[in-house]
This record gives structure tokens, C-alpha cells and sequence, in this order.
């Protein structure tokens, strides 16, 4: 009985929505309310870390996505130009993935901004989804070591409600320390 309770009380706790900020070196985002998670995985040399918020239609969920790669050494000490274009360069391989698994896929070229005073690279894309409309951003900038880049995607042709508040999450970013 006692392992029941266990058990139920664990999904219960991580079925729940989480909301609040949430740290995975080096950054901290404060996810927005209704965002469930965190689920968090190391995969090819990286950490993954997902929440994703249902949808009142119950089609799917909104995703917001960290993604974080500690590269080594050769990045460390880079110049800001060099963060910049090494960004946009990681943006485009990143996205690419997303690519291969839609049909009708477009996006929008990288563009620069500063995330928590780092140089970074964002673009939106579009495409197909097993028959279903789909609409993401993705981010990336270079912090230290680290290729960290952020995603969201949803149902849709343009960004939602539940994306925009991801986006501004992300916009937010509290970056530990810039090396």
C-alpha cells in the first residue's frame, strides 16, 4: 500500500503545473503558469529539459524546450562576433532537425538579439506535422562552454498565446555568468 501511495503521489507531483523559475546551469527562465514539467533527459552529449501546457482543445500541447550542450574547450573565450555567428550556425543545425520531420517546411533567416547580455540568434518556422499545421520558435546564443538553445511550438500557422508566453520566458533569461 505504502508503494501505491508512493507511486501516485509522484505523478501526481510532476503531472502538475509547474510555475516558477527553474535553473538548469547556467540559465534560470521563469516558466509561466500552466506549463507542466519538468522533464528532463540527457541525450546526445546534451541536456533536454520540457514543459508543455495542454490546449483547451485538447489537439496537443504548447512545448517550451531547453536544450543545453557543453561543447568544451573551443569555445570558451570566444568574442561576442564569434558568439554570434557560431549561434546563428547552431540555430540553423538545430532547426534543421525539426526540418526533416515536416513536410511543407519554411522558416525565417536567423536574426540577432541579446539574451541576459549574450549574443544570440531566433528564428520562427512553419510546416506540416502528420497532416496537422505547425508553428515554432527557436533561440540560440553560446554561454561559456555551452550551446544552449530554446523552442516552442504549438498547433497553428503563427505563434499562440501559450508560445508568446514561452517567448517571453525565454526573452527573460537570466544567464548565470558569461565566460
Amino acid at each position: 500500500m505504502n508503494k501505491i501511495l508512493a507511486v501516485l503521489a509522484f505523478l501526481i507531483v510532476h503531472a502538475s503545473a509547474f510555475a516558477g523559475e527553474f535553473t538548469v546551469d547556467p540559465v534560470t527562465l521563469s516558466i509561466p503558469p500552466g506549463f507542466r514539467g519538468p522533464i528532463q533527459q540527457r541525450q546526445h552529449g546534451g541536456t533536454v529539459v520540457g514543459f508543455s501546457k495542454p490546449r483547451a482543445d485538447a489537439r496537443a500541447n504548447t512545448l517550451l524546450q531547453i536544450n543545453l550542450y557543453d561543447a568544451g574547450p573551443q569555445l570558451a573565450g570566444l568574442k561576442d562576433s564569434e558568439r554570434a555567428t557560431a549561434a546563428a550556425k547552431y540555430l540553423l543545425d538545430f532547426v534543421g532537425g525539426i526540418e526533416r520531420r515536416r513536410a511543407n517546411f519554411k522558416r525565417t533567416a536567423p536574426t540577432a538579439l541579446i539574451l541576459s547580455g549574450a549574443p544570440a540568434a531566433k528564428l520562427q518556422w512553419t510546416g506540416l506535422f502528420k497532416g496537422s499545421e505547425t508553428v515554432g520558435v527557436m533561440y540560440c546564443f553560446i554561454a561559456g562552454t555551452k550551446i544552449i538553445s530554446f523552442h516552442t511550438q504549438d498547433l497553428g500557422s503563427s505563434p499562440t498565446a501559450a508560445m508568446n508566453e514561452a517567448i517571453s520566458a525565454f526573452e527573460a533569461v537570466k544567464l548565470r555568468k558569461r565566460n
